[in-house]
């Protein structure tokens, strides 16, 4: 009976250390997740109180990986590229210098903007099935990374993912000079606000980013 008991006992430690990687997966699931044609819009203050510039771009790639357990959502990663000639103001003298003054680097080379995170910290809502998640991480702009913190708001959407969130950058960090035009003069701090869905990647999208 004792060695009946024992056998027993063995075959169960044994199922349970081959099942628990299964349980935890599907208590604790990520999925790799890509981003094609987000939104990015900018506003920028002036020294004209009633005049604002305002852009936007629909041209934002990225992928990353999001973590989907009991307590919620947890954004693990975001690596995003945005094309500087996709950024538009509604006005085509302006889109040009605003081109030249800052993205353009003195050896004539425009770098696309780019955002790689570093960490994030998230705070879940189960009842509404989202996350408010704070996402720190370098954004490069002329091919300069400058620390930054953007503020996004994550929420299931179907098989994917919805976000949408705020940052703020200063010119000065990049050593970029305050664009002016027809005596309307931008100011140092630009406010950021991005929109996307997050879609499962590709199966060669995601076999990249695993070996990352």
């Amino acid at each position: 009976m004792k060695r009946l008991t024992s056998t027993r006992s063995a075959i169960l430690a044994i199922a349970s250390a081959l099942l628990s990687p299964h349980i935890a997966a599907a208590q604790d699931a990520w999925s790799q997740v890509e981003i094609l044609g987000g939104t990015a819009t900018f506003e920028a203050p002036t020294n004209v109180p009633a005049i604002n510039v305002r852009g936007k771009s629909t041209a934002v790639d990225a992928r990353g990986s999001v973590r989907e357990n009991s307590e919620g959502l947890t954004l693990e990663s975001v690596e995003a590229t945005l094309p500087v000639n996709s950024l538009a103001t509604g006005m085509g003298v302006r889109d040009e210098h605003m081109r030249k003054m800052v993205f353009t680097n003195p050896d004539g080379t425009v770098p696309n903007v780019t955002f790689v995170s570093r960490d994030a910290t998230c705070t879940s809502d189960r009842t509404k099935r989202r996350s408010a998640c704070t996402v720190h991480g370098d954004l490069a702009i002329r091919g300069i990374a400058r620390p930054i913190a953007i503020t996004l708001t994550v929420s299931r959407a179907g098989a994917g993912f919805r976000a949408e969130g705020d940052g703020v950058l200063r010119l000065s960090a990049y050593g970029i000079e305050q664009p002016s035009q027809f005596g309307v003069r931008v100011r140092d701090e630009v406010k950021l606000h991005l929109a996307f869905i997050a879609r499962p990647a590709t199966v060669g999208m995601a076999r990249l980013t695993a070996r990352r």
